[in-house]
C-alpha cells in the first residue's frame, strides 16, 4: 500500500520534469526569434564565402578562425548550429515528458514507482482537468506520439527508425563502406499544439498536488 509521502515523490518528480519541459519550450521561442532575425543566416553566408576564399570545405581554425571573427564577430551560432539546437531541445522535451508515462524505480518511504498501474488513474484524471473535447483527444495522441519517438529514435536507436547501408570499397581505396540515415519523426510533431497545452497538464497536476497536500493536512 502506498503512502502519501510515496505518491508525492512521484508527483515532485513529474513536476520536476513539467516545469523543464516548459523552460525549454520557452527557450525554443527564443532560439526561433533570433533564427527570424536572419543574423544566423547573415554569419552562415559571411563564414560560407570566406571559406571559398581561402579554397577550403573545412571548418575555420586556429588563425583563419581568429582573422575571420576580429573581422565578422563569432561565428556562434550560423544556420548550422540554430538547426542543432532545435533539434537538440525538441528531444529533450519529448524525452522529459516522457518520464512521466515510462515505467520507473521507486524508493520506500519516499517515492512511488512510475508503474502504469500507480501513473495512469493520475494522468487520466490530471488530462480531463485540463482538457475536454477535441483537446483532450488529441493530447492523448500527441502523449502516443512522444512515447514512440522516445521509445524508439530519441533515447533509443530502434531499427524501425534508422535505414543503414552496408557496402565496400574497392581494393587500395579509401571510403565510405556503410550510410545511416534516420527519418525526419521531430518535424511531424505540432510544436504550437504543445505550447498550448503542455503548461495547461503542468498547471492541472500542480492543482493534483495541492489538493493531495490539503487532504493530508501538510498545508
Amino acid at each position: 500500500m502506498l503512502t502519501v509521502k510515496e505518491t508525492l515523490g512521484r508527483l515532485y518528480l513529474w513536476k520536476v520534469a513539467l516545469d523543464r519541459v516548459v523552460e525549454l519550450l520557452a527557450l525554443m521561442k527564443r532560439v526561433d526569434r533570433f533564427c527570424n532575425t536572419g543574423k544566423p543566416l547573415q554569419i552562415t553566408d559571411l563564414y560560407d564565402a570566406e571559406r571559398r576564399r581561402l579554397e577550403t570545405g573545412l571548418r575555420l581554425e586556429g588563425e583563419d578562425l581568429d582573422n575571420f571573427e576580429k573581422i565578422h564577430g563569432q561565428v556562434f551560432p550560423d544556420i548550422h548550429d540554430i538547426q542543432l539546437i532545435d533539434e537538440l531541445l525538441t528531444e529533450e522535451i519529448i524525452i522529459k515528458f516522457c518520464t512521466i508515462f515510462n515505467d520507473g524505480y521507486g524508493k520506500i518511504g519516499e517515492i512511488a514507482k512510475n508503474s502504469k498501474a500507480f501513473r495512469e488513474p493520475i494522468i487520466c484524471e490530471i488530462i480531463s482537468e485540463a482538457f475536454s473535447g477535441d483537446t483532450k483527444s488529441d493530447f492523448i495522441k500527441f502523449i502516443e506520439q512522444a512515447r514512440a519517438y522516445r521509445d524508439k529514435h530519441g533515447a533509443h536507436f530502434d531499427q524501425e527508425s534508422f535505414i543503414v547501408t552496408h557496402g565496400n570499397t574497392k581494393k587500395g581505396e579509401d571510403g565510405i563502406i556503410y550510410g545511416v540515415g534516420w527519418s525526419s519523426t521531430l518535424l511531424t510533431f505540432d510544436w504550437n499544439f504543445a505550447n498550448d497545452t503542455l503548461p495547461a497538464f503542468t498547471k492541472a497536476l500542480n492543482c493534483y498536488i495541492q489538493r493531495l497536500q490539503k487532504e493530508n493536512g501538510m498545508i
